[in-house]
């Protein structure tokens, strides 16, 4: 989900919220890192890496959440 309008840009800082247990300023600089990229911010927020390497571990796992957060987090067991 990219952010695009206001609405939509709460309805994405609340989803990471939601996701990592962020505070709303961890959710707001994640989002603005990740270009609102809800997925990514995601990543960034839970695994701590860098904005590429987060990128490129959606990009490796298909776009699938759950494993790039496996590859980030070296976890081979959730793919």
């Amino acid at each position: 989900m990219q952010s695009t309008n206001e609405k939509l840009r709460a309805r994405a800082e609340r989803t990471v919220m939601h996701a990592t247990g962020c505070t709303p300023d961890q959710a707001t600089e994640a989002l603005a890192a990740a270009e609102g990229s809800v997925k990514l911010a995601i990543v960034l927020v839970e695994t701590g890496v860098d904005v590429a390497t987060a990128r490129a571990a959606l990009e490796s796992s298909g776009g699938n959440l759950r494993r790039a957060l496996a590859v980030t987090r070296g976890d081979r067991t959730a793919e």
